[in-house]
């Protein structure tokens, strides 16, 4: 091989790794979360809200297809719906003082289950740590809207307070009651980070 031979093959082996190290880097993707809860009571029922949390979302390329992993947390003491006392009760029954933070993953999602499928929403399995415990709820992803460096959607999924082992506020000496289940739904908003 001659030595401008030998120098073109360089120059379009470098090449050629630069490309696949482009195409297959990580792509990042930061914004934000508009939270609604409801939860159910023998009374009344209630909702609560928690606005603008920050969330960072990496895409990656798996075995099968580009996956995705995202973190985020709320603080408990952001939680709000709109009555003091019951506001009070939820922080302690959180145990705020020492776990202020509610944290919220996903760990390689498959992307492509992610995207409804005619009438059905997709599925975004979603891990969540209260109060020191661990669980997991299936959500369902709806309303997705997508350009090249944009995308927004809604994710909602059930709580069970007895998942995490939290003992929900009673009022009225214990007569009623919070019901275990607690439905969630998460307005996201995202942008790609550019280079």
């Amino acid at each position: 091989m001659t030595s401008m031979n030998a120098r073109l093959f360089s120059l379009l082996l470098l090449l050629g790794l630069a490309f696949v190290a482009q195409t297959s880097a990580d792509e990042v993707w930061l914004g934000t979360s508009d939270v609604t809860f409801k939860g159910y009571s023998f009374l009344h029922d209630f909702t609560g809200t928690v606005n603008r949390v920050p969330l960072k979302v990496l895409v990656s390329q798996g075995a099968n297809g580009r996956i995705v992993s995202a973190t985020s947390a709320v603080e408990v003491k952001q939680m709000n719906t709109r009555e003091e006392a019951r506001d009070r009760g939820m922080r302690q029954m959180f145990d705020e003082a020492q776990y202020h933070l509610i944290k919220v993953e996903v760990v390689n999602a498959d992307e492509r289950e992610l995207k409804p499928h005619g009438a059905q929403p997709g599925t975004l399995p979603v891990t969540l740590t209260i109060a020191g415990r661990r669980g997991t709820a299936n959500g369902a992803v709806t309303n997705i809207s997508e350009s090249r460096d944009a995308v927004s959607f809604d994710l909602a999924f059930p709580v069970s307070l007895k998942m995490f082992n939290l003992n929900p506020p009673a009022a009225l000496g214990g007569i009623i009651k919070v019901k275990d289940t607690v439905d969630v739904t998460v307005h996201v908003t995202l942008q790609r980070r550019t280079q």
